[in-house]
Order: structure tokens, then sequence, then C-alpha cells
């Protein structure tokens, strides 16, 4: 028998009065007396905001820094060290294809209508064309060349290089053995937080490090926090309808045990800017930022009809002379033309190097051969959706690639692309 499992809610809630009297001061009251701890996913936000919603930011966190409100936890710093070169290569990614997209105008050769005005002007009008984009694909790869450059000196390091001294750096002392044994205890009962990342790699434990540093700073500082993160998964929040309603109680009943008494929030960087009275512009270009990155990415389940959805908008789009029809079983759509009709599958993967990629890549690419050649389609598409905003189509195309005689078949296409940030699918790759 698993005492500590039929005992677990003595352990998690020790004081059973606490439960009827938890006193949480307001936001608004504490705002000027509390420590604003700062995640991993507002540190990264910069990289996708334009340079005047980070001047509203940088005035943020110096104004924070000048009154000694704002620390990062030193696993928030290793964090950002680990993403931010993913923030790069996704931005090198996307200019490099941007310059590749661009396509010559032709008028074509057509000596019929070489007396035509008109077709003499579009003639010229070509021209003209073509050297500007030449001149604008060289400027491309110019603002490529700098990115080749940066080592830790972007522009946004820059700024945070200036901004965060080791005295905004706080650093938890590490029992690693007493940590991963309470990780191991977290996970096995789905104690907040980090148990929704018990899957991952590191089995969570950065979410358990990242708290373990906030119950320490209010307990060294005898201080409320305010924790700003973007982080809505349901081991930080109490969630309904795909909504963030609050945070867990699990994790305010152990913040006032363990300190004191003290009040805890989280809030978003956007509430954070409209808290110091940021330029509403600003806020409302962080606010899409999150709810792209929130909304998409927190649950695998909403981002899989998040993916249909808006992958069947981009077929409207790009296929305007198809019926697309909403498919309940396999597979996910249907399209129908005068020439053909094509079944699509929507393959979700939740990372472009998943090692569960490869073997449902090749069943559902078998499904697909069997139903072309037994005349259920004319042809068949198969459309993989990255789960992450950084996700690179790179090692797909590699297997794709290394094995193109077993993935060679003239009736059935491969396209990988991912939700990009303003919230729309962006096609990658297609094959062939």
């Amino acid at each position: 028998m698993d005492k500590e499992h039929i005992f677990i809610h003595h352990s998690i809630y020790p004081n059973a009065a606490d439960i009827f009297n938890i006193e949480l001061l307001p936001f608004e009251n504490i705002k000027d007396d509390c420590i604003y701890v700062l995640d991993t996913n507002a540190l990264l936000i910069p990289y996708s905001t334009s340079s005047a919603g980070f001047d509203e930011i940088k005035k943020t966190f110096t104004k924070l820094i000048k009154n000694n409100k704002l620390l990062i936890p030193g696993q928030v710093a290793r964090e950002f060290a680990k993403n931010r070169p993913e923030k790069i290569k996704t931005l090198f990614q996307q200019l490099s294809r941007i310059r590749n997209k661009v396509e010559k105008p032709t008028t074509g050769q057509y000596p019929l209508l070489e007396k035509l005005d008109e077709y003499n002007e579009a003639v010229t009008l070509e021209e003209e064309v073509t050297e500007v984009q030449k001149k604008y694909s060289k400027k491309i790869g110019e603002i490529l060349d700098k990115i080749k450059e940066w080592r830790w000196n972007d522009p946004i390091s820059q700024v945070y290089n200036q901004l965060f001294s080791p005295d905004t750096i706080f650093e938890l002392e590490i029992d690693k053995e007493a940590i991963a044994k309470e990780l191991e205890r977290r996970n096995k009962y789905s104690i907040p937080p980090g148990f929704q990342d018990k899957n991952k790699p590191d089995e969570g434990i950065g979410d358990l490090l990242i708290w373990l540093s906030i119950l320490e700073i209010s307990i060294e500082k005898n201080k409320h926090i305010v924790f700003v993160s973007g982080d809505e998964k349901n081991d930080w929040f109490h969630r309904s309808e795909n909504q963030s309603l609050y945070p867990r109680f699990e994790l305010l009943t152990e913040f006032k045990t363990k300190t004191d008494n003290k009040s805890f929030h989280i809030i978003k960087l956007s509430q954070l800017l409209t808290s110091f009275e940021a330029d509403e512009s600003a806020v409302k270009e962080v606010e899409i930022k999150e709810r792209t990155s929130t909304v998409f990415w927190g649950d695998y389940r909403v981002f899989i009809r998040k993916a249909e959805e808006l992958v069947t908008k981009w077929l409207v789009d790009t296929e305007p002379q198809s019926e697309i029809i909403r498919n309940n079983g396999y597979p996910n759509l249907i399209l129908k033309d005068n020439e053909k009709t094509e079944g699509i599958k929507i393959l979700v993967v939740r990372s472009g190097r998943s090692f569960q990629l490869l073997p449902r890549f090749t069943e559902q690419f078998h499904k697909a051969y069997y139903d072309v050649s037994s005349g259920r389609f004319n042809c068949f598409r198969l459309i993989i959706v990255g789960m992450s905003s950084d996700f690179s189509s790179e090692y797909i195309d590699d297997i794709i690639t290394r094995q193109s005689n077993k993935y060679k078949n003239e009736f059935i296409r491969i396209t990988i692309g991912l939700i990009n940030d303003i919230g729309e699918f962006e096609m990658l790759n297609s094959y062939p």
C-alpha cells in the first residue's frame, strides 16, 4: 500500500483550517510592495516584438531594477540561454525564406505582341521590377550576414547585458538529491508545478526550480511575489473552457504556509506593462504575442483543433477552386474539384525532432498509399504541423531526403508547416 498516496491531501494541505482562511491581497494592493520575478517566456517575447514594443519593456524593467523590485531565477537565465539561439535561428529562417520566395516576373517571349505598346510597357515594367527585386534580395542578404555575425551581442542580449547585473539573478542553493526526490514525488501525485512536463527529458524540473526560487525569494526578502509569466498550463492554473482562471490553490497554500502569509500572483508581461502605464500600442503588441504562444502551445488537444482550423483556412485561400469537406473520420479533410478527389491528413507533432515522428509519419504514408492505390482518392496530402513557435522542418526534410525512394510517390504530397506568430498556418516545405 502506498501510504503517502492515501494521505496525499494531508501533505498538500497540512493545515486544514488554512483552507478556509486564505486571504490573498489583490495585485493592486501589493504592486508597489512586492518582488517581480521574471519567467523565461517574458524574457523571450522581445525577440518577436517591434523595437517600440521592446523599448517599453526595457523602460519597465529598468524602473523595477532601479527600485530593487525585479529578480530573475538562475533557472530562468539558463532556460533563456538555451532558447535564445532558437529565436535567432527562427528569425534567420524566416528572412531566408522571404528572400527565396521572391519570384521574377515574366511576360514571356511573344513576337506577335511586340508591336503592341501595352506589351512593350509590360516588358519595361518587368525589367524595373526585376531590378528592384535584385536590390531587395541583396538587402535581405546583407541583413542575414549581420545576423551571422551575432554571437551574444544581438540587440536584445545587449540590452539585457546592461540591465541585468549579478544582483538581479537569484541563484537557488541546490541539494540535487533532495530536489530530484521532490520532483519525483510531485510528478507521481500531480502536485504543481511542473507535472505537466513530466514526460520531457528533464521531467519538468525547470518549473520546480523556478517555484522553489520564488519561495526562497519571498522568504529571504520578506515580500509578496508577482510572477511575470505567460505559462498557462494546468500545472500552474486552474483552467476551464481552454482558459486560465487563477493560480492553482495548491500553489497558493504552499506559498502562504512557507512565506509567513505573503501573497502570490501570476501576471502576464502585458499586464505588467499596463500596470506601469506603458504605451498602449506596445501593450497590445505584447498581448498578441502572448495569445499566440499560450493558446496554441499550452494544450496539445487544443492545438490539434486549432491546427486543423488554420490549415483548413489556408487551403481555402490557396485552393479557391476546390470544395473542402470536413471529414469526421479519416482523413481530416477531402478536397474535390473537376479533376480530382484528394484526401488530406493533418499530422501534429510536438517537436521537429520528436522520436515519435518517424513511425507516425511512416504509418500515415502507408495509409495514404493504400487509399490512393485502392482508388478511394486520386491523390493524397500529408500536412505536418509543428507544435512549437520555434519549429524547424530540417529534421523532417532530412528524413524525406535520406529515404526519398521510400517516400517518393507522385500521387502523395507531403507539406510541412507551423502556426506562425500571427496565428496563421505557414508552409515551410512541400514534396514533391
